[in-house]
């Protein structure tokens, strides 16, 4: 390898990561030390990897640019290039082929720079959910905060709610269906659940008509219908519209029935 690269300007190992991301097989350190009749046959040169070019070239290294005219991106710049890389190539091509080297690939840089940002593609996609999962838990809360009583908070909320759902629910959903980071995220996401459920069981409860179990079995059956209807608007198996109404009038019936049984009044 060494003996090749330096035709090139490249060092042996820098060779030998152009070769392995291209996928051409390189002989193992100890193929030159045996017997030609001991050594491994020649393989055969597989097809290039998606997206390549049959032919690439190798040539001068670049001038390096004065530290005054270079743009880095910072560490969290970084991440997110790689995540809305690793996005893109999930909408585009599926999970499966999200990879720390395609994303790596796709954006750019070097295998060893995205791992640097990430150890792993588990890493990765967790990294991916959890910005999907804060992003539409942002959005719900700006839109509840515009409500004036329960009501219209609730309205606010299960509209916001399916609307990020149809925008950017595909892509959660997919991460979700993948068990490593379903299973990893369980525990944030039954804590991010309980502390949103909170203000509503202390409600219920306050008004001293209905205890704290009936509460939770109650707000947990309305939660689990807008989590439905989510699914539903995210993978497209139903017109929006039709899913928002029926999913607003169960919510909202839901929740008067709740209000009127922590009341006494039902």
């Amino acid at each position: 390898m060494g003996a090749v690269a330096s035709r090139y300007g490249l060092t042996g190992n820098g060779l030998a990561k152009i070769c392995d991301r291209l996928d051409i097989p390189r002989p193992p350190r100890s193929h030159w030390t045996r017997s030609a009749s001991a050594r491994e046959p020649r393989p055969q040169l597989p097809a290039a990897p998606i997206g390549l070019s049959e032919t690439f070239a190798l040539g001068r290294r670049q001038t390096r640019q004065s530290p005054g005219t270079r743009t880095r991106m910072s560490a969290e710049e970084r991440r997110d290039h790689l995540m809305d890389t690793a996005s893109q190539i999930a909408l585009g091509e599926g999970l499966s082929a999200v990879t720390i080297r395609e994303v790596a690939r796709i954006a750019g840089i070097s295998e060893t720079q995205a791992h640097n940002c990430f150890g792993g593609r588990t890493e990765l996609l967790l990294a991916l959910a959890r910005r999907e999962i804060a992003t539409q838990e942002s959005q719900r809360r700006r839109r509840v905060a515009r409500g004036t009583n329960h009501q219209t908070r609730v309205v606010l909320s299960t509209i916001g709610y399916l609307h990020e759902a149809a925008r950017r629910g595909p892509l959660l959903q997919m991460l979700l269906r993948t068990p490593e980071v379903r299973d990893a995220l369980k525990p944030e996401r039954v804590a991010q659940s309980d502390k949103a459920r909170a203000p509503i069981l202390q409600q219920l409860v306050a008004k001293g008509k209905m205890d704290m179990q009936s509460a939770r079995a109650s707000t947990a059956a309305l939660t689990a219908v807008s989590l439905k209807a989510g699914g539903i608007v995210a993978s497209k198996r139903a017109p929006f519209s039709m899913v928002e109404e029926i999913c607003l009038g169960v919510v909202l019936s839901g929740t008067s029935s709740n209000e009127s049984l922590a009341a006494g009044t039902d």
